[in-house]
C-alpha cells in the first residue's frame, strides 16, 4: 500500500476539489443520497497484490506515520484489502453541523446545546454509510476503519454510526509516548474533556497507553490489544540484515532531532476560529513552568558550532515540517539562517535513512531516540540546563543506560564528536543489548519486531463478524 504514489495523488487531490464544495451543501441539508454517491469513489484502493475473495476490505482513515503503521501490519497481510479514505471528508461533513469552537480537547465540555446537532450528525452518517456499504458487491461489506486515535472530534459521530451500523472502527493509535508526569495529565484530560470511545478495539503502541484510557473511563479494558509500533519492525529487519557489524558512509555523520521548548511538556492545544498556528490553553502556573528553552536553544546552537569546529563530520539537523517546527529553527538561528557545507537540515518525511546512516544520534523526548535504539546507533540525550530541575524530571524520557548523558553543553558537543568517529572507524555491533530492548519493549511494545503480526491479528480478531 502506499500514499505517496503519483496515481494516488492524483486521484485524491482531484476528488478532493471535485467532492469537498458539493459534500459541504449535501451535509448542510440533509441530502443522504447524493453525499453517499460523492463519498463512494474517495474510498480508493491502496493495495495492488490480488486478495482472495475471504479478505476483508479494510478502509484507513490516512495520516503521517499511521499509513507506515498501517503498510507495516496490514500492507502485506493477505486476509486484508486496504482502502484510504480522506480525513478531510470526515472533517468536511463534520463542519456542516458543527461549529469551530468543537475540537479534540472539548468535545463533550463544550455547551449542552451542542448534543441535537451532534446527534443529526450522527444520524446523518448512519443514513449514508448504509448507502455507501450497501453499494458494494453483493454478499460483501467494509470490514472496518481504522483511525489513528479514539479521541478525534470529527470522527466522535462518525465511528458510532459505523459502529451502530455493523462497521467495526478500530484505533490504532500512533504515538503513545507519555512520561510519568504526563499520565495523570491525559487521564484527567481524556476523562474530562474526550467522550468514551464508540467503535470497537483500540491497539495501543504501551501498557502507558492502555492503562490511561482504561483508568480515565475511555474503553473496557478488553477491549484494548498492546501491540507494540509495527513501524519500527521495519528497523529491527534492517539491523539483522546487516550482519553481526554494520558500517556507514564514507565520513562520519552525527544527526540531530531537533526539538522545541515545549516538547514532552503538558500542553492543551486548541484550534480556536481564526488562531493559526493553534493557541494553547494556559494551565496552572506549575504546569506552565515545565519547559526546556534553554535546553533546546543550547543544543541548536551547539550542533552549528559543532559542525563549524569539525569539518571531517557531517552533522544534519532533522526538523518537522509544521509550522512550529520551522518557528523553533528560525527563533534559534536568525530568519534567513545559513550553514557550514558539512551540515544540512531536513524538513518532515520518514527519518528511516537518516537513522540508519548515522553514527550518533541526538535528541530529546523523541519517539525517534527509541528507531534509532532499535537501529544500534549510539544516543546522546542533552541532560543540563532544565533537564536537571527536579520539577522537570517526570516529564523527561528515560532511556536509562541504553544512552550516553552529556551533563554540560560542551561535553555534549565533544561527546557527539568522539562518539562519530569512534562508531565510525570500529562499525556498529548490531546485537542490541539488553537494556536497549527493556527500554523498547516499555515504551514502544517492540523489541522483537513483531508487532505488526500483533497488529493484523488483532484488527482480524476485531473485524471477524463484520464481513458479510
Amino acid at each position: 500500500m502506499d500514499t505517496t504514489s503519483l496515481s494516488y495523488r492524483l486521484r485524491r487531490h482531484l476528488g478532493l476539489r471535485l467532492t469537498v464544495p458539493l459534500l459541504k451543501i449535501c451535509a448542510r441539508r440533509g441530502w443522504v443520497w447524493l453525499a453517499a454517491c460523492l463519498l463512494r469513489p474517495q474510498i480508493i484502493p491502496l493495495t495492488t497484490a490480488q486478495r482472495g475473495a475471504d479478505a476483508v476490505d479494510i478502509i484507513v482513515l490516512p495520516k503521517p506515520g499511521f499509513v507506515e503503521d498501517i503498510a507495516a501490519s496490514l500492507g502485506n497481510d493477505p486476509r486484508f484489502r486496504i482502502h484510504a479514505f480522506d480525513r478531510l471528508l470526515v472533517k468536511t461533513v463534520f463542519r456542516a453541523y458543527l461549529p469551530p469552537i468543537i475540537d479534540d480537547k472539548n468535545y463533550i465540555s463544550a455547551p449542552p446545546e451542542l448534543d441535537v446537532p451532534k446527534a443529526a450528525l450522527r444520524n446523518f452518517w448512519y443514513q449514508v454509510w448504509s448507502c455507501i456499504d450497501k453499494g458494494k458487491r453483493p454478499g460483501k461489506r467494509y470490514g472496518g476503519v481504522l483511525t489513528a486515535n479514539f479521541g478525534y472530534h470529527a470522527e466522535q459521530e462518525f465511528t458510532a454510526a459505523l459502529n451502530a451500523h455493523g462497521t467495526a472502527v478500530i484505533a490504532v493509535h500512533k504515538e503513545n509516548l507519555k512520561t510519568p508526569g504526563l499520565e495523570a495529565f491525559f487521564e484527567n484530560l481524556y476523562r474530562d474533556r474526550k467522550l468514551p470511545f464508540q467503535g470497537r478495539a483500540i491497539c495501543t503502541y504501551n501498557n502507558i497507553e492502555k492503562n490511561i484510557e482504561v483508568a480515565a473511563g475511555m474503553v473496557a479494558e478488553d477491549a484494548v490489544t498492546v501491540t507494540g509500533m509495527p513501524r519500527l519492525d521495519k528497523i529491527h529487519q534492517w539491523r539483522a540484515a546487516q550482519g553481526d557489524v554494520r558500517r556507514t558512509g564514507p565520513r562520519p555523520t552525527i544527526l540531530f532531532f531537533s526539538f522545541a521548548p515545549k516538547t514532552g511538556a503538558p500542553l492543551i492545544q486548541r484550534k480556536w476560529p481564526k488562531q493559526f498556528p493553534p493557541a494553547r490553553e494556559t494551565l496552572t502556573p506549575e504546569l506552565e513552568a515545565i519547559g526546556w528553552p534553554d535546553l533546546s536553544r543550547s543544543c541548536h546552537e551547539a550542533i552549528v558550532r559543532l559542525a563549524q569546529e569539525n569539518p571531517d563530520l557531517d552533522v544534519v539537523i532533522k526538523s518537522k515540517g509544521d509550522l512550529r517546527a520551522r518557528g523553533i529553527l528560525g527563533e534559534v538561528y536568525g530568519e534567513g539562517y545559513s550553514f557550514p557545507d558539512n551540515l544540512r537540515l531536513v524538513s518532515s518525511g520518514d527519518p528511516f535513512d537518516l537513522i540508519t546512516k548515522a553514527d550518533v544520534v541526538c535528541g530529546f523526548n523523541s519517539t525517534a531516540l527509541l528507531e534509532a535504539l532499535a537501529a544500534g546507533v549510539p544516543i546522546v540525550v542533552p541532560t543540563f540546563a532544565e533537564a536537571m530541575s527536579a520539577a522537570n524530571l517526570p516529564y523527561m524520557l528515560d532511556l536509562g543506560v541504553a544512552v550516553e548523558a552529556a551533563a554540560t553543553v560542551e561535553g555534549l558537543a565533544a561527546q557527539l564528536a568522539d562518539r562519530a568517529r569512534a562508531a565510525h572507524a570500529s562499525g556498529h555491533e548490531t546485537a542490541l543489548s539488553d537494556a536497549a530492548r527493556s527500554a523498547l519493549e516499555h515504551w514502544l511494545g517492540n523489541a522483537d519486531g513483531r508487532a505488526g503480526v500483533r497488529i493484523a491479528d488483532a484488527v482480524f480478531a476485531a473485524v471477524g463478524g463484520a464481513r458479510s
